[in-house]
Order: structure tokens, then C-alpha cells, then sequence
């Protein structure tokens, strides 16, 4: 066996793994949120709590018009960024791969939410399926793909603040009342699944050399966001779960924290499959 493929045989796995992992959290966020009472009733509160303490009439404020442009603020710098690198390095494939993930995490959402998955309707006040979120797939795959085409080098800095911009922008999803929180976290899982598909087609028809070396930090990460995204299931399980329209304030507020924790730890685990696979160009 050649040197490279004895290097390349373990990165091969974490593709694998990585995109395994985010199919099946993709899965289970459907299955409880969705199609199951329980999952359904917290997710609803969690977003209901929201569209109440910050509603829709409040579209003036220049802070609501801020988070809501978040996604197409994500899609520029995305645009900015990847044109520069094209610029700079000339690596044209790596582009075009990059444009056609971000692209297909958004066709997939779309063909998810209104093709093939259903919401089963539990009279919790809001019918029709709005899983997963356009809003958050779109902002996520363009932060993705600035750090798909970034050099190493500058790779922790692009990472840090594209995840800051696309945890934002889910965020902002939620406490404008656009989406609940597990579509927001189907968002971020869709787009993370292709952009690791993308860094697996790359790596293959492209190779480069140059990954960014794993730490310790990452990996402590990562478990922590699965037991935090697992504790945010029980907890949404366990938790009362009152007539929809009778739910006291402290468990209101309760939900409205999960909320905010259930989109968190999407993002923090979606951001770190990718870092986990991402392969890119040496050259600055």
C-alpha cells in the first residue's frame, strides 16, 4: 500500500462516520420533533414562547431587521470570500464543488420540506410542515462553503467565524419567529451533510495535502454538543407537557432556553463533522 493511500484510508472513515452521524441526528430530529406528540409539543412551545416575546409587528426595530437579513448577509460574505479565493488560487473545481453542495443542501431542504416529509397535526396551534429551514440551510451552507475553499492557514479563523455568523443567523431564525428549533437544526445537519460529501468528492478527484491537525478541544467539543443535543431530548421528553394554550411561565421560559440550546448544539456539532473531514489547498 502507497504512502498516500495509507493516509487517506482513515480519512475515508471519517467521511463516512461524519456523514452517518449527521443522516441519523437528521433522522432522530424528525422522528421525535415531528412525527411524535411529545417532540412536536416542545418543539412548538419553544417557538411559540418566542414569536410571542419578540412578534412579527416588531419587524421596524432595527435589531429584528438585522437578524432577519442574517441569511442573506451569510450568502454575501460566502460570495465575497469564495470569489476572492477563485481569485487568488485559480482553483476553479474546488469552487464549483463547493457552489454545487451549498446549492444541493438547499435543493434538498426545499424538496424535504415540501415533497416528502409530513407533519402530523396535533392541534398545537401551527399545521404544515416547515422541516427542515431554508433560512438556516441557506446561511449554514454558505459559511460551509467559505471553509471548504479556505487554505489551513487561515482555516481556524474562517471556521470560528463562519460557525458565529451561521449560529447567528439560526438563532435569529428562532426568536424571529420564522421556524422552530429542530428545523432549524435540520438546516444546519443538511447543510454539514453535503459540504462533508463535497470534502470526500474533493479529496478524491483533487487531492491536496495540508489538513488542519485535530486537537483535543475539538473532540471534547464534539461529545459535549451529542450529550447536550441527547440531554435536550430527554428534557423534552420528561418535561410537563400542559394544554398548549395553559403552560405556565416558568416552564415557558424553560422552553425557550431549550430552544435556544437545541439550535446551539446543531450548529456545534454540524461545524465540527465538517472540521473533522475538511481537506484543503497549502497555498495562502
Amino acid at each position: 500500500m502507497s504512502r498516500h493511500s495509507a493516509t487517506l484510508k482513515p480519512r475515508h472513515v471519517q467521511w463516512w462516520s461524519g456523514g452517518l452521524l449527521l443522516l441519523a441526528l437528521f433522522i432522530v430530529e424528525y422522528v421525535f420533533f415531528v412525527q411524535m406528540r411529545a417532540g412536536q409539543w416542545a418543539d412548538q412551545v419553544g417557538f411559540t414562547v418566542w414569536s410571542q416575546w419578540w412578534p412579527s409587528t416588531n419587524s421596524g426595530n432595527p435589531v429584528r431587521q438585522f437578524l432577519d437579513f442574517l441569511p442573506l448577509i451569510c450568502g454575501a460574505i460566502a460570495t465575497v470570500f469564495l470569489l476572492y479565493r477563485v481569485i487568488r488560487d485559480r482553483r476553479f473545481l474546488r469552487a464549483v464543488i463547493a457552489v454545487a453542495a451549498a446549492g444541493a443542501a438547499m435543493a434538498t431542504t426545499q424538496i424535504l420540506k415540501h415533497l416528502i416529509l409530513i407533519r402530523p397535526d396535533f392541534n398545537f396551534g401551527t399545521s404544515g410542515n416547515s422541516f427542515p429551514s431554508g433560512h438556516t440551510t441557506a446561511a449554514a451552507a454558505a459559511m460551509g462553503l467559505m471553509y471548504l475553499v479556505s487554505p489551513p492557514t487561515l482555516r481556524p479563523v474562517v471556521q470560528l467565524v463562519a460557525w458565529v455568523f451561521a449560529t447567528a443567523a439560526g438563532v435569529a431564525t428562532l426568536v424571529c419567529g420564522w421556524h422552530r428549533p429542530s428545523d432549524i437544526a435540520a438546516g444546519f445537519l443538511v447543510a454539514a451533510f453535503w459540504m462533508v460529501l463535497a470534502s470526500a468528492v474533493l479529496q478524491r478527484i483533487q487531492p491536496l495535502s495540508g489538513e488542519v491537525s485535530k486537537t483535543s478541544w475539538s473532540r471534547s467539543l464534539g461529545v459535549l454538543s451529542l450529550v447536550v443535543w441527547v440531554l435536550v431530548l430527554l428534557l423534552s421528553y420528561l418535561l410537563p407537557h400542559p394544554h398548549i394554550q395553559k403552560v405556565p411561565q416558568e416552564l415557558l421560559l424553560a422552553y425557550a432556553v431549550l430552544g435556544i440550546v437545541h439550535v446551539v448544539a446543531a450548529s456545534l456539532i454540524s461545524g465540527l463533522a465538517l472540521r473533522s473531514v475538511v481537506i484543503g489547498p497549502a497555498r495562502i
